[in-house]
């Protein structure tokens, strides 16, 4: 709708950006960084938190990528599941076949890492949102790609959640699985300069220039009314695209930007989003 007037080829923001469509950022990069090297160990595990919307998975994926070796990603989406379901839920996703009773799946599913493994292929476990599978199928999810588990070396554990994940992981029956742990990566929002490279990286790609399409202070407004959060940053910008269009602007002006979060997500700059306190660029450990 708006890209024919602002001279764009495409939407500036893709839901699952690969690739260079990633903005690397001093984050990213030293987050991609701490990643790669804990990951190096076949069986590690590591935890990536951070507020809903700062773009964990796009960074998670690009750290994937950057390791470089034949892979295989298995994804544990948002889903509550029993201890018993995590295995036939893994199986699934490889494409195995699922034997009928438990102690021949576990087999399979053994037998099928220490093919990968022989074939040269990392196999790494996703899971989206730690504390919605719960403790019980993370608790399996560690036995199951244990190196001692089997005769295999056992296989990567990528965690996510939000701000709460680390306390959630505290629980007595993932002792096992703290043990472990290689790293805690805290994704932040991004700060007002941040946020800024990411808007004129994302218009580049999509064939123009954000500084061209929105007048002088847009960022610093968006950055206060998303608290540097870019999937809230995202929507504001293409609502204000949106709304720029209806209303025969050559410009997105700040004028237009405080309107459209007043009344489409009901935002002013009295009740701005307050992000939590930026953590250090470095990998916490």
């Amino acid at each position: 709708m708006y890209e024919t007037q602002f001279g764009l080829n495409r939407r500036p923001f893709r839901a699952l950006a690969t690739g260079s469509d990633v903005f690397v950022g001093p984050q990213t990069a030293a987050a991609m960084a701490g990643l790669k090297k804990a990951l190096s160990a076949p069986d590690a595990i590591v935890s990536v938190s951070g507020p809903v919307g700062v773009g964990k998975t796009t960074i998670v994926r690009r750290a994937l990528g950057a390791i470089g070796a034949q892979q295989v990603i298995v994804t544990v989406g948002r889903m509550q599941l029993d201890h018993d379901e995590m295995l036939e839920l893994l199986l699934e996703e490889m494409g195995a076949e699922l034997p009928s009773g438990t102690v021949q799946r576990f087999t399979a599913f053994r037998r099928l890492l220490k093919q990968h493994a022989d074939e040269g292929t990392r196999v790494f476990f996703v899971v989206e949102d730690v504390a919605r599978i719960g403790v019980d199928a993370l608790s399996e999810l560690e036995a199951l790609t244990a190196s001692d588990a089997g005769v295999s070396e056992g296989a990567n554990v990528v965690l996510m959640g939000d701000d709460g994940a680390s306390e959630f992981l505290q629980a007595a029956r993932l002792a096992r699985l703290r043990q472990r742990l290689r790293l805690k990566q805290v994704i932040a929002p991004f700060g007002v300069s941040e946020l800024m490279g990411y808007f004129k990286h994302c218009f580049r790609l999509a064939g123009s220039e954000f500084d061209t399409v929105f007048e002088d202070g847009s960022a610093d407004v968006l950055h206060r009314f998303s608290g540097g959060i870019p999937r809230m940053a995202n929507n504001l910008v293409e609502s204000s695209l949106i709304s720029a269009v209806e209303n025969k602007l050559e410009r997105v002006n700040v004028a237009q930007i405080k309107l459209v979060a007043n009344e489409e997500y009901g935002l002013d700059l009295g009740q701005e989003t307050s992000p939590p306190a930026a953590s250090p660029v470095a990998p916490h450990k």
